[in-house]
């Protein structure tokens, strides 16, 4: 299967106390954060778990080997996204 764009936009990546601002970019095959200082490359198939956090201001949190926090508009929409193409991918 080719891979396309599910959802791109921007997010926040959280790193310790630090926000880093960037696009994420969600296709069927890979999560992909870029900021000037800071690029992160996720493959679907290497998450092994995805949840979402916060009361007010909420956030996705991916791990696929590490941690990883990203703060999205819409967190809700994107992380059932995020569920359904890692199951497709299994």
């Amino acid at each position: 299967m080719d891979e396309f764009v599910l959802w791109e936009g921007k997010a926040n990546l959280k790193i310790g106390m630090a926000k880093i601002a960037g696009k994420l970019t969600i296709t069927n095959k890979r999560i992909s954060f870029k900021a000037l200082s800071r690029n992160v490359e996720i493959k679907m198939n290497e998450i092994e778990n995805v949840d979402m956090s916060g009361k007010i201001i909420k956030r996705i949190r991916i791990r696929a080997g590490k941690e990883y926090s990203f703060f999205v508009p819409h967190a809700k929409e994107v992380l059932e996204l995020i569920k359904k193409f890692i199951r497709e991918d299994l």
